[in-house]
């Protein structure tokens, strides 16, 4: 009998430190190519291919980590997040991003304040604007049935409205005749002019401040770095406001516990002096700039929301609004001046990024851009557009021709209970509301689409409910809206406009590979590739294959940042 040549030793300089085999690997390379395994050493990619290519790189030492058939991903990459999410509210605050309703809302203020007696004031954040059935949103007078000694100050998952009770009101010396702030409404009862309790886009009304500690800071944003990991995130881009200092990702880096790559942009605000702020943010870079952490972009706010009827749009918002027939909201920049900003802005070596819901203000916004793009043909720029909800056909083709990125937050992309009908419906009108939050015309026009929750705006940040969003443009995740789940993705209930819905690989590629262009890190993540840093995930479905009514319910297994596991464990 002849023998059976032993294999080869494998060289300690091509050894891995641990082969993931026998899975389905889709790499999101340029290719679509999909492989059995994948070869890791000193946190990068030695090998992707076959079981057979990677047992080359088995050494006596190496880690060998049976898939048993379970999917692969490239670590996902959030293109516009606000750390630390929903952390500080959920550990020293009143938490309500998961108060869908107003009775549930009213409930958990209750119990915090019940539970607090000894606060002097009391901060919240996460309600929703349409729980309270009324485009002005909830009133001041349920507040007070709760507390009316001590203020009460909540803030909206959106982050542009406020709900202040009485004594809030009065300590920060909002009155009936206090003049609505640039850009602002203080939201009145149109019967009598009286105060209603919610203000939108007006947070510098707020004299009173609320602050934390250093170590709370410390605490929250951990935490939030660790959520991520758990619903697949590698990379993400911070989207100033933040409600921590950006130093606390330093020490989290130098202390080994910053598990994703990050993007930090910082604002520029129109009712601060820009040169002040370019400065800071250039500042800013110089001091945090390392192995993880990029200081990139600035990021300017354009418009309101449609929530707080702030976002500046062609055509008025609808009679029922019960506002002004020609109202249309306001720019919140002067235009001519917005485009030397953007060409400073560009000339400083940083990506502009811009928070635009109205097809006004993206009208005005793309100017600006194309005006700062074209004084600087040499800048590879990468601008963003983040949110836009309402959009006029010639913005998309537009988008296209000056190669500017739409991040989008596809969990607003469907007709959301509690929300739509009392909210978008009622500020847009029903044809105008239908038409929003465009996605596969974008895509038709050649925009580069990236994905992210606007966390902590979508307070479960799970790609997954995101990517069947925008692929059914329907309900997921039923349990937490609290309704009756749907079992065709063509029900009526929830539908918004199936003319945009997008492939389940369009969606993937702008969680992965695209989201590494918007943050400059195409070259080292995004797909999964020899030479790339070892970003992964594993998960329990193939969601190319599934139901895709059933994209939302897969669930993340492990997370491998630069090689190692930060979340779950290596048992399929």
């Amino acid at each position: 009998m002849p023998l059976v040549p032993p294999a080869p030793a494998v060289s300690a300089d091509k050894a891995a430190d641990s082969i993931l085999k026998s899975g389905v690997i889709y790499t999101i390379d340029s290719a679509d190519s999909v492989a059995e395994a994948i070869a890791i050493k000193d946190g990068k990619i030695a090998f992707v291919g076959s079981n057979a290519g990677a047992a080359a790189y088995q050494g006596s030492n190496t880690k060998v980590i049976d898939l048993k058939g379970k999917t692969v991903l490239p670590g996902f990459i959030d293109a516009h997040a606000h750390a630390p999410g929903t952390k500080l509210t959920e550990l020293f605050d009143i938490y309500l991003y998961e108060s869908i309703t107003k009775e549930q809302t009213l409930a958990d203020i209750k119990a915090f304040i019940d539970a607090n007696p000894n606060l002097q004031e009391y901060w919240g954040t996460g309600y929703t604007v349409g729980m309270a059935g009324d485009a002005k949103g909830p009133k001041k007078e349920w507040l007070d049935e709760i507390c009316a000694d001590k203020p009460i100050i909540l803030t909206s998952n959106d982050g542009h409205n406020k709900w202040l009770n009485s004594k809030a009101l009065e300590m920060n010396g909002i009155t009936k005749d206090t003049p609505n702030p640039a850009g602002g409404l203080i939201q009145k009862d149109p019967a009598t002019g009286e105060l209603w309790g919610s203000i939108t886009d007006a947070s510098s009304l707020i004299t009173m401040s609320q602050t934390y500690t250093k170590e709370q800071q410390k605490e929250a944003l951990a935490a939030f770095v660790h959520t991520m990991n758990g619903w697949g995130y590698t990379s993400v881009m911070s989207i100033a406001p933040t409600m921590v200092d950006l130093e606390r990702y330093q020490e989290l880096e130098q202390s080994g516990n910053l598990t994703y790559r990050v993007n930090l942009a910082g604002e520029i605000s129109p009712s601060e002096p820009f040169e002040p702020q370019l400065k800071s943010l250039i500042d800013l870079r110089s001091r945090l700039d390392s192995d993880l952490i990029d200081v990139t972009t600035a990021k300017v706010f354009a418009d309101g929301v449609v929530e707080g009827m702030t976002a500046y749009l062609l055509k008025p918002y609808d009679p029922a609004a019960g506002l002004d027939p020609d109202y249309r909201a306001e720019f919140y920049w002067d235009p001519e001046q917005l485009d030397q900003y953007f060409d400073k802005i560009m000339k400083a070596g940083f990506q502009i990024h811009v928070h635009s819901i109205g097809d006004a203000s993206t009208r005005l916004v793309l100017d600006s851009m194309e005006y700062a793009q074209n004084a600087n043909p040499s800048i590879d720029n990468r601008n963003v557009i983040t949110h836009l909800q309402v959009v006029d056909d010639a913005e998309k083709v537009r988008m296209g021709k000056l190669e500017v990125i739409a991040a989008l937050q596809p969990y607003w992309h469907l007709k959301e209970p509690e929300w739509w009908e009392v909210v978008d419906k009622v500020a847009l009108g029903e044809d105008r509301a239908y038409r929003e939050y465009p996605v596969k015309s974008l895509l038709d026009n050649g925009v580069l689409l990236t994905a992210s929750g606007d966390h902590p705006v979508s307070p479960i940040n799970n790609p997954f409910w995101a990517i069947e969003a925008d692929v059914t443009r329907n309900l997921n995740n039923a349990e937490y809206y609290g309704v009756k789940d749907i079992t065709n993705k063509d029900d009526p209930t929830w539908l918004l406009n199936p003319a945009e819905r997008v492939t389940v690989k369009d969606m993937v590629k702008a969680y992965t590979i695209n989201g590494a262009y918007q943050l400059y890190r195409e070259k080292t993540a995004g797909s999964l590739e020899a030479g790339k840093f070892a970003d992964l995930i594993v998960i329990d479905q193939d969601i190319f294959k599934v139901n895709p009514l059933n994209i939302d319910k897969t669930q993340v297994l492990t997370t491998i940042f630069n090689g190692r596991v930060v979340f779950g464990d290596e048992q399929f």
